[in-house]
């Protein structure tokens, strides 16, 4: 049975992945991006799509409900959500049912918290 890893592994598991999904962008397919060239197209996008929100409801709750509304190409399905806390590291193998619900339950906060990390990588430069 494999264990969860460090959470400073799996998030940066995370953040990895979610720039991989960036790649499958209509805009983006056959470009070669840096990694920060790959966060400022994510959060151009996001700012440009979800700004108004932003100011209505703060930056965590907008990048949850645009990731909820499928705004890039991340898991949505609950046996997939499942599938990636797995390979991501961020879960035990083995889960309870209950700890199942709970992931998904809380996928979209999380995967926002994720990737509002990598405004943090564009920003501290």
């Amino acid at each position: 049975m494999m264990t969860k890893l460090h959470h400073l592994k799996y998030k940066e598991n995370y953040k990895n992945y979610i720039l991989e999904c960036i790649d499958s962008e209509d805009d983006l397919i056959g470009k070669t991006l840096s990694r920060t060239e790959k966060i400022k197209y994510l959060f151009d996008r996001f700012y440009n799509e979800y700004g108004w929100l932003v100011k209505r409801k703060g930056k965590f709750e907008a990048m949850q409900e645009w990731l909820s509304g499928l705004a890039i190409n991340i898991p949505c399905y609950d046996s997939d959500i499942i599938q990636l806390a797995k390979d991501m590291g961020s879960v035990d193998k083995d889960l309870t049912e209950r700890q199942e619900d709970k992931i998904r339950e809380t996928y979209f906060g999380f995967m926002a918290r994720m990737v509002l990390l990598l405004e943090n990588e564009i920003t501290e430069v």
